[in-house]
């Protein structure tokens, strides 16, 4: 048999007023003039058709009430040579009811300079430069907590163009301008239920491929409500304070705030006060302006191990031989990650990936030139060396004390003795590999199945297991049977010069 030069992995997220709007004859509309009386008005957050939710106590949509003393910034738009923030009008809500969401008061005197349209926003910063355009109005949506209340103070950006209105009245004219707020955001809502009681300290919606998704920042045009010259990041992020749950209540809802967007599949992580991560995968959903969004998970503590040793973290499948496998590969430094890719019998890669035999340590050169571990004169000097020496043994090199590269018995011991699972998105991360369960009956030993049917036999990420991931092998510089297959080196040298290797696929 051809003997083959391979590099493998080695294992080791305002009160109300009430006042009908009646709009009289249109005056020159969206233009400028004496005002009377100025309206207000919200809309509610329209559920999304496929996460129909309830985000207050009625199933009616989300809206956020004014407060008396609210402030909204008001830019004029025409002409564009003097489009800057002009001015900020506060809300005045004395004689108005609590449950709607328009706000109706006098003018107070309070003008709009005639011939200009006009655009408002919400909530008004009270810090905005008076240079600052109708057109890029900035927005900010770091520092969120979590809560509805804190949404409505700070996140729930809103735009409104005016409209004009002149009505005869008894007294003569009243003109009246309209501002008609729309939400440039969406809100997500998550209902949680938590395994523990525990205090949460943070909560992280993260893409799971790394993709920047999640707009954190941008300007905004008050105006038509475009948003553009965002910043975005992978992953958006809460900062909670005070959110517990007990034995008896384990349930969590939060909300987050998010411009439009469009996710990949979530994962979804919540920390507690000692740093503990509980997680959850998410379907993808698109992000619409105004509309709420609900996800529902059950977060759970993922296995991270039976104890350390020397810094590595292993696991206990109670084998028969006692014997312990590490939870990361040999240049990892979490499950999912493939770690280093190293030739049979060499302890590190080989910087330029190029595994050919002109770069072999341990041989001269060519395929036949073996120096070490030969076991048949045609490949070079035989010594009969048949499992590597702790000089060469990755595992033994890198990682020091007792950790060594499985030998073929270890391996088949695995099998003999484990319930295998094959998974195409191991603890949301996105990659493939295989879970090895300890046996819970005999008839599950040595099997392999999907991540599906594995839920037949009471098997989750808390349990202990190992995680292979499929990270394929090098052959020359090429990498092959990525995300498809696990290729992992053993200790062991079969009688045709090869190293024995642990490959297994989906099938």
């Amino acid at each position: 048999m051809k003997r083959q030069l391979l590099a493998f992995i080695p294992m080791a997220l305002l009160a109300s007023c009430s006042s009908e709007l009646v709009e009289g004859v249109a005056n020159n509309a969206a233009k400028g003039g004496v005002v009377d009386k100025v309206t207000i008005k919200t809309r509610v957050f329209e559920y999304d058709d496929d996460t129909r939710t309830s985000l207050t106590a009625t199933e009616q949509g989300i809206s956020f009430a004014w407060a008396n003393g609210d402030a909204l910034g008001v830019f004029p738009v025409e002409p564009t040579t003097n489009n800057q923030a002009r001015q900020d009008i506060k809300v005045n809500t004395q004689s108005c009811d609590d449950d709607a969401h328009y706000a109706t008061f006098d003018g107070a005197g309070w003008a709009l300079d005639s011939g200009n349209s006009y655009a408002a926003y919400s909530p008004y910063n009270g810090q905005m430069a008076s240079s600052t355009p109708y057109s890029a109005v900035p927005v900010n949506m770091d520092g969120q907590d979590g809560t509805l209340s804190t949404i409505g103070k700070k996140y729930d950006f809103m735009y409104a163009p005016s409209s004009f209105y002149e009505e005869n009245s008894a007294s003569g004219k009243v003109h009246e301008v309209v501002f008609d707020f729309s939400h440039a955001v969406s809100i997500i809502q998550l209902k949680l239920t938590m395994p523990v009681a525990d205090t949460w300290t943070s909560l992280t919606l993260s893409n799971l491929d790394d993709k920047a998704v999640w707009v954190t920042s941008a300007t905004i045009n008050v105006a038509n409500g475009s948003v553009s010259n965002g910043v975005k990041a992978s992953s958006i992020s809460l900062s909670l304070t005070n959110v517990k749950t007990t034995e008896q209540d384990k349930e969590l809802t939060l909300y987050v705030a998010a411009l439009p967007t469009e996710t990949e599949a979530l994962k979804l992580t919540v920390t507690s006060a000692d740093g503990t991560e509980y997680v959850a995968g998410l379907d993808g959903k698109t992000l619409v302006a105004g509309k709420a969004y609900r996800w529902i998970a059950s977060p759970i503590l993922v296995f991270t191990g039976d104890g350390e040793e020397n810094g590595h973290a292993y696991v206990d499948l109670d084998l028969p031989s006692r014997l312990k496998w590490a939870m990361t590969n040999v240049g990892a430094t979490v499950p999912h990650e493939y770690g280093d890719y190293i030739a049979w019998g060499e302890t590190a890669s080989q910087e330029d990936k190029d595994y050919d035999w002109d770069s072999y340590s341990l041989c001269n050169g060519t395929q036949r030139s073996q120096k070490k571990y030969c076991l048949d004169s045609s490949f070079g000097k035989v010594d009969n060396k048949d499992e590597l020496e702790d000089v060469d043994d990755a595992a033994c090199v890198r990682w020091k004390v007792s950790w060594r590269m499985p030998e073929r018995k270890d391996v088949q011991e695995l099998f003999d003795n484990c319930f295998f699972v094959w998974t195409a998105n191991y603890n949301f991360t996105g990659t493939a590999g295989c879970i090895v369960y300890k046996a819970k009956e005999e008839l599950h030993k040595g099997m392999m199945t999907t991540t599906a049917q594995a839920t037949m036999y009471d098997y989750s990420l808390a349990d202990a297991h190992l995680f292979l991931p499929a990270a394929g092998f090098y052959s020359g510089g090429s990498r092959v049977g990525n995300l498809s297959d696990c290729y992992f080196w053993t200790a062991s040298l079969c009688e045709s010069d090869s190293g024995w290797t642990f490959h297994f696929n989906q099938n």
